[in-house]
């Protein structure tokens, strides 16, 4: 068996450790940049309902206000449109502000 000098040990060495870290930098890659997609559409739609959540407490008294103050009679157009809507679908009169809102909704 033939005997290895310092310098062939030394290139050996430095060749096995060089095999090491790659093998180690394979295995512990450093993590790739993480989609922040949903998490966007997440917070956008979570905005988007406290918005609309914030005036649906509203549209009562919008509607009073408005059946009270029109001038231009487009209060009252739509409110007839959703009177015809209302007796198609069966509900009671009661339900007219109800229908409204949703319709402004």
């Amino acid at each position: 068996m033939r005997r290895k000098m310092p310098t062939e040990i030394q290139t050996s060495t430095t060749q096995e450790a060089q095999t090491n870290q790659a093998a180690r930098t394979k295995k512990h890659k450093s993590p790739e940049k993480k989609d922040n997609t949903t998490l966007v559409v997440f917070f956008g739609l979570l905005i988007d309902l406290l918005a609309f959540t914030l005036i649906l407490p509203l549209f009562p008294s919008l509607i009073s206000h408005y059946r009270t103050n029109d001038t231009s009679g487009l209060f009252n157009f739509l409110e007839s449109k959703i009177e015809n809507f209302r007796a198609i679908v069966g509900a009671p009169p009661e339900f007219n502000t109800v229908l409204f809102g949703g319709f402004l909704g």
